[in-house]
């Protein structure tokens, strides 16, 4: 991956490479830093795809909000408590974060790409919300070490899905090619079992056919599937 800084940003790349796993990042990918913005553009398809992400964007603020205003939203029925802390374990692009904290939510984001990280917390940053709690970093690690729990511990691992042409397809495979894999994903549920005061959500396409743990419930929607885990002391 290349990576572009202007004199306003000098020595960002420097961060990032000092990753190793930044280095084995396709090429194809360029990171740029330009003032307050960071954007990062995909040269592998024909017509290249950029990932800013912008809570500010008047799109993404009305899709946002259709799905706040609408009471059967499936995020509605999955956190049915209010004012509840929510670990979001998985961030990515903070679109599902983001539409919790609109709900009322106090949500608290992780996230263990250094890429993405810094492309949200830039973005948290533009949209001056000061609600959201962002830490980079891993989701095991952080709930082993941490003292605090959450109401609801949402994760979104990524599982394989059938890909199409669409630019939010490509925008996702995107995210996979910056983004480290969890490896033992089993072993994560169990301990967000424990660190949940209410319950994990794990979400996953609807045709997956991933061997994790089998859920106390699924709630389906058209494309998605949530498996739900109650909570467990044990």
């Amino acid at each position: 991956m290349k990576i572009f800084c202007d004199k306003y940003n000098s020595g960002q790349d420097l961060f990032l490479n000092s990753f190793q796993s930044i280095q084995r990042i396709d090429k194809n990918l360029q990171l740029h830093f330009i003032k307050n913005q960071i954007y990062l553009l995909n040269n592998k398809y024909k017509d290249t795809v950029k990932i800013y992400i912008d809570f500010t964007d008047s799109k993404f603020i009305e899709k946002n909000n259709q799905r706040l205003l609408n009471k059967k939203d499936v995020f509605w029925k999955i956190f049915d408590q209010n004012d509840s802390t929510i670990l979001d374990c998985t961030a990515g692009f903070g679109r599902d974060g983001f539409l919790l904290d609109s709900m009322g939510h106090d949500v608290t984001m992780l996230e263990n790409s250094p890429i993405v990280a810094m492309l949200l917390k830039n973005a948290l940053r533009r949209s001056n919300n000061r609600n959201i709690q962002l830490f980079f970093g891993n989701a095991y690690d952080y709930m082993k070490h941490s003292n605090k729990k959450y109401d609801y511990i949402y994760i979104d691992f990524m599982f394989e899905k059938l890909k199409n042409k669409s630019l939010s397809s490509k925008n996702d495979e995107t995210l996979k090619m910056i983004s480290f894999n969890d490896n033992d994903k089993n072993k994560i549920i169990q301990l967000a079992q424990r660190v949940s005061n209410k319950k994990v959500i794990v979400k996953e396409p609807r045709n997956s056919l991933s061997d994790i743990l089998k859920p106390n419930h699924i709630i389906k929607t058209k494309l998605l599937k949530f498996n739900i885990y109650l909570r467990n002391n044990g």
